[in-house]
């Protein structure tokens, strides 16, 4: 008798065996979306009715664009005195730079347990959008997202 002995699959086996590569087949085709007649862009270039992140169409200004620069320079300078300011002073930015004071929500100067943040962020709703600054490591940053459900920009806030 010879030990090594050559095992034969089961028919239990044999199916669940089938059964996945069916699977695998039919999950292949899960992302195709047909052929298109477009070439994909070329390096630098956005596609047509895109525009690149961060940019707006050359012949419309972006909707808050005076709001955000001024945010931008006010945070900018403060990062420059200041590498990790307070919530208040961040604050105090937004103001300057033209938003309602008492609508800007500040993030937490310190976390629960007490440690010091890593970034100060604050936001405030202009026209439908929520216009967030951040100074972080020096540096400012300012985006535009929208506006949650409950019409605030932070979330629990």
């Amino acid at each position: 008798m010879n030990p090594r002995r050559r095992a034969r699959p089961t028919l239990p086996a044999v199916g669940l065996a089938a059964g996945f590569l069916a699977l695998a087949v039919g999950l292949s085709g899960c992302g195709w979306q047909g052929e298109t007649s477009e070439e994909p862009p070329s390096a630098g270039e956005a596609a047509p009715g895109s525009a690149t992140p961060g940019s707006a169409p050359a012949d419309t200004p972006a909707p808050h664009a005076a709001l955000t620069e001024a945010l931008e320079s006010e945070l900018g300078k403060l990062a420059d005195s200041d590498s990790l300011p307070d919530g208040e002073a961040v604050g105090a930015a937004f103001t300057a730079a033209g938003f309602t004071p008492g609508t800007v929500e500040v993030s937490a100067d310190t976390t629960p347990t007490g440690l010091e943040v890593d970034s100060i962020q604050a936001a405030a709703v202009q026209d439908g959008d929520c216009i967030f600054g951040e100074v972080r490591d020096g540096s400012a940053y300012v985006t535009v997202l929208p506006v949650l459900s409950d019409g605030g920009c932070f979330v629990g806030n």
